[in-house]
Formats: C-alpha cells, structure tokens, sequence
C-alpha cells in the first residue's frame, strides 16, 4: 500500500508521521521499519530492495520516504517505476512539504497513492487545531495571542505551549506578552501601529528590543514593504473602493484586519512618511548617508521617525 502525505504543514504531517511509526513499531517491531531521510543520498539498489522485498521476520513492513523540491530526475523515474511493485505486506509511505503541484512527478503520485493533505491554510485552521490538542490546558485568547505573536508558525507555536506546559497547567496571555518575543513580521505590525499612531519614543524603544535579535537591514525592509501595504490600503479606502475588494487586489486574506485599523496619522502624511524612509535606502546606495555601519543607517532610520 502507498500513502502520500502532503500539502503545507510540516508539524502536521511530522506528527502524523511519528504517530504511524510509533503505532508500527508496537505491533512488527523497531527492525521492520526505514525511514529514508535523504533519498539523493541512497543507492538505487537499496531503494529497490527495501520498497518490493518483504520482510523475512514480520507480516509487515514500512519504508517511509521523505522527499523534497532537490529530488532529481533519475530517482523520480525510479520511484515511480518501483512504487507499482509494492507487495500487499509493504507499506510505503511518502511524504512531501509544499510540493509543487503542477510537476508530472506530483501528478503521478497522487494518481497511484493514497494522499492525505495535512493543510494549515489560515489562523482558523491553527486556531482549532490548538484548541483541539491542548482544550483543557489553554485560553482562547492565548492561542489567539501566541498565533500572532509567532506569526501562525505552527513548529514555533507547539514549541511556545510546550516548554509553558512544564511551568504552568493553564496559561493565560499575560505569560505569553512577559516571555515570548514576537516574530519579526508581527513586531513590524506593532512599530507600525505605534508610527501611525504617533507614539514614536515607543516605537523608537520596540526597535531597539528587535535589534537585539535581527539585523538593520532586514528590519528595515521589512518595514518599507508592510508599510507599503498600508499605504496601498490607506490608498484603495480614499477611492472609496469595498474592503472585499480592496483584499482580493492585496491578496490579504488572513491580514484583511488590516483594513479595519483606523490610525491618527493621515493619507498625505502617511504617503511623505514612506518616501522619506525609502529615501534612506536611496541615500545608502548613493554614498549620501552619513558614515557607513548599522548603528549610521539607524540614526536616519530615527531622524525620519521623530521629524
């Protein structure tokens, strides 16, 4: 039998995966059992061998192979070639992160397997996996919080309730905004809202907390391009143009909150604010800025906030 398990979740399918073996290995036993973590690196022999042979030992036999956007051409073709030889007592079992659905190598698997997609697609989807896996021992506004805080990162998130889990039998968010640092993407969101609300001594503050952590530069990007979603949007709002539509042209989906957020900064300041941040960028590369190092680009980066 072949299973396929796929689709975007790397947690979901790892844990799936974990749960198979350990389900396996109660009943045939450790020895029955091969997972292929690199198939570049197997010989071609060995890959047939253990997908078409049985095992002498046991009723059952499963071969778990990971697979990933490197795999070559060659192994392709030998996998698909093999895979139509699984006896009845071998279970094979592929599994493949974010493939690219549209290659004849994914569209051929799918054809000849068992797929099971294990998709997170929105913060609902984590949302009720969350509150499924830990309902006794988490908040909704916890979960709601930590999904934010690390930025809908399932891996991030599990790792975050776990290590609480061994301090606390329940958490509330309190623990979260004392001890978690969120994610770049997400303390962008926040510095944004502090400039646009004209909190600028806190913004100044939040981006020397993040800089501790993350270079100036990829914290800067960072900022003109989220920013320049909000100009976009300030932008589509001055039209008058619908908030359905406003998010199909953005793609938003899962940040169409975004164009709820009311600011006191407004459209014209909003529009100077951004050319002068970008204007940083143009006077960097011109040799205009003042000296050269990190420290040089985040006094200008703070001139432009204050003034």
């Amino acid at each position: 039998m072949l299973y396929f398990f796929t689709w975007n979740s790397d947690f979901l399918i790892r844990e799936k995966i974990s749960a198979w073996k350990q389900h396996f290995i109660s009943k045939f036993w450790e020895f029955n059992l091969i997972h292929i973590k690199d198939i570049e690196t197997v010989d071609n022999n060995f890959l047939v061998e253990n997908i078409i042979s049985t095992s002498f030992l046991s009723e059952k036999k499963l071969v778990i192979i990971d697979l990933n956007e490197k795999i070559s051409e060659d192994k392709q073709e030998l996998l698909l070639k093999i895979l139509n030889k699984i006896p009845e007592s071998n279970i094979i079992l592929v599994n493949w992160v974010n493939p690219d659905k549209r290659s004849k190598f994914y569209k051929k698997l799918v054809k000849i397997s068992d797929l099971k997609e294990y998709n997170t697609k929105d913060d609902s989807n984590i949302y009720s996996f969350l509150k499924n896996k830990y309902w006794s021992q988490i908040t909704s506004s916890w979960i709601n919080t930590i999904i934010k805080y690390k930025s809908s990162n399932l891996n991030k998130i599990v790792s975050e309730i776990d290590k609480f889990l061994i301090l606390y039998k329940e958490i509330d968010s309190k623990e979260i905004i004392e001890n978690i640092t969120p994610e770049l993407e997400e303390s962008i969101f926040q510095i944004i809202d502090e400039i646009l609300n004209n909190n600028i001594n806190s913004t100044i503050n939040k981006i020397d907390i993040i800089l501790t952590d993350t270079n100036i530069y990829s914290f800067y990007n960072n900022l003109i391009a989220n920013l320049r979603t909000t100009i976009y949007i300030s932008k589509f709002k001055y039209l008058n143009i619908a908030n359905s539509q406003i998010t199909s042209l953005l793609s938003l989906w899962n940040r169409a909150f975004l164009i709820n957020k009311k600011y006191k900064i407004n459209h014209n300041k909003l529009i100077k604010l951004y050319t002068n941040l970008v204007n940083i960028d143009k006077k960097m590369k011109s040799g205009n800025l003042n000296g050269t190092e990190e420290i040089d680009f985040k006094f200008e980066l703070e001139r432009v906030l204050l003034s």
